[in-house]
């Protein structure tokens, strides 16, 4: 599949991992001697020493040895091809440079090169689109037919680089699977037409219209069994040979059987596994989405865990969800990069990068034009049997072009070699300077007989002259050379004085260097392979591991180190805990929270807005089921009962799986949710209200004023009482404001 990312090549830089001084001075063969970093060979020192290997840094080359006895190979870096970068716009499209670069360099030297990435505009993609045309399936055929001519609808309004290609499939044409007899395989339902296992209708294309012609056209044909041959037209869709199905094709171990765009060897092979499937599809820069019948979609659901960058859709009445399926997985493409090679476990390649939204090898959330600076530190570890050159393909995953790197290794010196010298005694070779003895002769000059040398006390055959021990207790010491002992299997006792073996290093669970897929043991220490670092390489030398999938990039969630690939959690007054220390001991719910709105949004339409939820909610697709149960002894698995945004009270769960992946089921249902009330009722609530309020505050005024006329009255009768024991006038009583006396009246 056709992906755009631009690379360009921006230095290179070059480094030695320093060895100690001895690893040099034991080093009896120039071919040896080469092959430790650091180390320079003489032909002939001319201080006439019997050490002809010693570290660069440590000497003069000009006093121990003479320019043209030296040999000491020097990293060469150079620059095959480099076209310039072109982002498509107006032309085709060059998205790495340079092509081509040849590394010739030392066992343990590192090549450091920077390139850089910039996201491209008007990515292109092909879509090749595989249907079960199984006579189940006759009654979806209809919504598949109309999901083919969305798809291509769709897809070609987001990028004008575009390619559509069909393909459909049955079953095995044997028993069990499909009825053999002659007339049942010619037509094995009605209207089907004959058996077939996949057959490719058509190669990819920028025809809209005939692709929708053809997916319209095709008939159902009819099987057996329940599983159909999904895997085996997966796999043919994969890796047909001209490449119109697939892009590129690079060399595996699986092998196109395609003639007249039919599948010919169905009955010869079994169903490829989904290991082998998985692994062609990274090869093919393949990205499969599972758009399945909803009965089916927690058993896809749990196989697209298998497939990196897959994805898995229900089938509804309206395909949308499929359609926004691809959509999701082109902008998880085209929005990251992840930087990947195939390099061998002789050679150690390391990423860095300058990424604002760093995650493994690679970055997310970029945007258009922005340039990321990525460093390379290529690192050969071992000198291989025969010619030591690999070839490296380095490249942003999903992308159909890459770097090329030619690592030649340097395991062997190219200098005089005198056969049958008589410097040798006539009983061996003089090669750069030193004896190689034929097989039963050794010693400095060959001149040892193995059948007749005897043992002897010889201080050449001591590390340390004041040590007692010859050949450190090894091996004997026969004509001043140590003679090493030999051991059972694939023990080694090896060197000058015996003094390193293969087998005494750090074991974990009894095996050496933790196993051969870790480390090797060289003379009594772990050699470690590409991943993995420590005393026993027991360690993972990575932090992919503990960038979680809703991490936004974070190493352990921000909250611990990354030790062995592995989240060694910060304990404080949080206490975090977790596979990607992402739980919150001290604040319950964090991760519930989190996950909650886009599990709202995608498993019951509420919350976001439909364009907020596919843009923010790509890490995961809820599995929608009726009973949500959890394991108490699985640790990973976490259950969140919520309340969502329209008052609901909304169950799901969560687990970290593998790196990047989070898995999401919640309730079909939620429960609980507010009952909405009818308007007439809060209007008549509110004017009920008024209406008790105002009687009660009647009620008030009259009680309040009951009591105040009632002590006022109190009053009155109780100074009405009082008064008539006195001779003081009525106490209501006012005598009148003008008093007139009548003339004529007279007392008597």
């Amino acid at each position: 599949m056709n992906k755009l990312y631009v690379i360009t090549f921006f230095c290179i830089l070059c480094a030695v991992s320093a060895q100690d001084v001895s690893h040099c001075d034991r080093q009896e063969k120039c071919n040896d001697c080469i092959s430790q970093p650091g180390c320079i060979w003489c032909d002939k020192p001319n201080d006439n020493s019997n050490i002809h290997c010693k570290l660069e840094s440590e000497i003069k080359k000009s006093t121990w040895c003479s320019r043209n006895k030296l040999t000491s190979p020097q990293r060469i870096v150079t620059v095959e091809k480099e076209d310039k970068l072109n982002s498509g716009r107006d032309g085709v499209a060059v998205q790495i440079t340079p092509q081509v670069i040849k590394v010739r360099t030392r066992r343990g030297e590192e090549t450091v090169i920077t390139f850089q990435y910039a996201k491209a505009a008007n990515y292109p993609i092909d879509l090749y689109y595989v249907m079960d045309l199984s006579a189940s399936m006759r009654r979806h055929k209809k919504r598949l037919s109309e999901l083919g001519g969305q798809l291509a609808d769709v897809m070609k309004n987001i990028t004008s680089n575009f390619r559509l290609g069909f393909g459909s499939f049955v079953d095995k044409t044997g028993m069990p699977f499909t009825n053999t007899a002659p007339v049942n395989l010619a037509s094995p339902c009605r209207g089907c037409v004959p058996a077939y296992s996949y057959k490719n209708h058509l190669s990819l294309t920028e025809d809209y219209q005939q692709f929708a012609m053809e997916v319209k056209a095709a008939n159902v044909s009819g099987n057996m069994d329940a599983p159909e041959g999904g895997f085996d037209a997966l796999m043919q869709a994969i890796v047909s040979g001209d490449g119109k199905l697939a892009g590129v094709i690079e060399p595996n171990d699986a092998t196109c059987h395609m003639i007249d765009d039919e599948y010919t060897r169905a009955l010869d092979f079994d169903y490829p596994s989904i290991s082998q499937l998985n692994q062609v599809a990274k090869e093919n820069n393949i990205n499969i989405i599972f758009a399945v019948d909803g009965r089916f979609h927690g058993a896809y659901q749990t196989l697209q865990q298998n497939f990196e960058n897959s994805g898995v859709g229900s089938l509804d009445s309206q395909s949308s969800n499929v359609v926004k399926l691809v959509i999701d997985n082109y902008n998880k493409i085209v929005d990251a990069v992840r930087i990947t090679d195939n390099a061998t476990s002789s050679i150690e390649i390391k990423y860095q990068s300058t990424c604002k939204n760093p995650i493994g090898n690679g970055c997310f959330n970029l945007q258009l034009d922005e340039i990321v600076n990525f460093t390379a530190i290529i690192k050969p570890l071992e000198c291989l049997p025969g010619p030591n050159i690999h070839n490296i393909q380095i490249k942003p995953q999903g992308v159909n072009e890459a770097l090329m790197l030619e690592v030649e290794v340097v395991c062997s010196c190219d200098c005089g070699n005198i056969t049958s010298s008589s410097k040798c005694d006539r009983h061996g070779d003089e090669v750069c300077g030193v004896c190689e003895c034929h097989e039963g002769h050794f010693g400095k000059n060959c001149e040892c007989n193995a059948e007749t040398a005897s043992t002897t006390d010889d201080v050449n055959c001591r590390k340390d002259p004041n040590e007692p021990e010859l050949c450190s207790g090894f091996g004997s010491c026969k004509c001043g050379k140590c003679v090493c002992e030999e051991r059972p299997g694939d023990q080694l006792i090896y060197g000058k004085f015996c003094e390193c073996n293969n087998f005494s290093c750090e074991r974990v669970n009894g095996e050496v260097c933790s196993g051969p897929d870790h480390g090797k043991c060289s003379c009594g220490h772990c050699a470690c392979l590409p991943g993995w670092k420590g005393n026993a390489c027991d360690c993972r030398d990575t932090t992919a591991t503990c960038i979680g999938p809703t991490s936004k990039g974070e190493i352990c969630s921000g909250h611990g180190k990354c030790i062995c690939g592995e989240c060694q959690c910060i304990t404080d007054e949080n206490k975090y805990s977790g596979k990607y220390c992402e739980e919150c001991a001290s604040c319950p719910g964090q991760w519930c929270n989190e996950l909650q709105q886009c599990v709202e949004c995608q498993a019951y339409h509420t919350g976001l807005d439909e364009e907020t939820c596919l843009k923010n909610c790509t890490q995961f697709k809820p599995m929608l089921t009726e009973v949500i149960e959890v394991d108490a002894n699985d640790e990973n698995t976490k259950i969140c009962t919520i309340i969502d945004s329209v008052g609901c009270t909304i169950t799901f769960t969560y687990a970290f799986l593998h790196e990047q992946t989070v898995k999401v089921s919640a309730l079909k249902k939620k429960v609980d949710c507010p009952v909405p009330i009818d308007p007439l009722v809060y209007i008549l609530i509110v004017i009920g209200s008024i209406v008790i309020g105002g009687l009660i505050l009647l009620v008030i005024w009259k009680i309040v004023t009951h009591i105040h006329d009632g002590r006022e009255y109190a009053r009155f009768l109780s100074d009405a009482r009082d008064s008539k024991w006195t001779r003081d006038e009525n106490p209501i009583f006012r005598p009148a404001g003008s008093t007139f006396q009548n003339p004529a009246f007279k007392s008597s």
